[in-house]
């Protein structure tokens, strides 16, 4: 698979994850580098604590799903082929089905650097941005 595909494959497997409730797998995308959101007091998260911190801040369903759907309708890639970077800019929609109605809860942008590392694509960083929020309290936990 050529870098784009490979780079491609990361940020879409992401999306399918989480949309999945395997919050596991989505620590594991990033073991090798940390995920921000600046929005939560510039929380940054390093290696698989994504996962950790999902699986305690996201609300689950009876099928083991938040019920959600992650679009990336636009993804812009620069690749370096010759340093082994490579940065993206990824716009994003949430959709959570909520009471039998399917509403936008959230709208935003994820920036990511990526780099290879023996012939594959790691993720390096991840900081997201938000430009809207809907209604999140079916999809977030209540925080103690």
């Amino acid at each position: 698979m050529d870098s784009r595909g490979a780079i491609l494959n990361l940020i879409y497997s992401y999306s399918k994850h989480v949309d999945s409730g395997d919050f596991v797998a989505v620590g594991e995308l990033f073991r090798h580098g940390r995920y921000e959101i600046p929005s939560l007091g510039d929380l940054v998260l390093p290696g698989t604590a994504i996962g950790t911190f999902f699986t305690e801040r996201l609300r689950r369903y009876d099928d083991g799903t938040p019920r959600t759907t992650h679009i990336n309708p636009n993804v812009i890639l620069h690749i370096d082929d010759e340093e082994r970077k490579a940065t993206s800019w990824t716009s994003i929609l949430v959709f959570q089905n909520v009471e039998d109605e399917i509403k936008c809860i959230f709208s935003g942008w994820y920036d990511d650097e990526f780099e290879q590392v023996e012939g594959e694509w790691i993720w390096r960083r991840r900081v997201t941005g938000f430009r809207f929020a809907g209604d999140m309290s079916h999809h977030l936990l209540a925080v103690e």
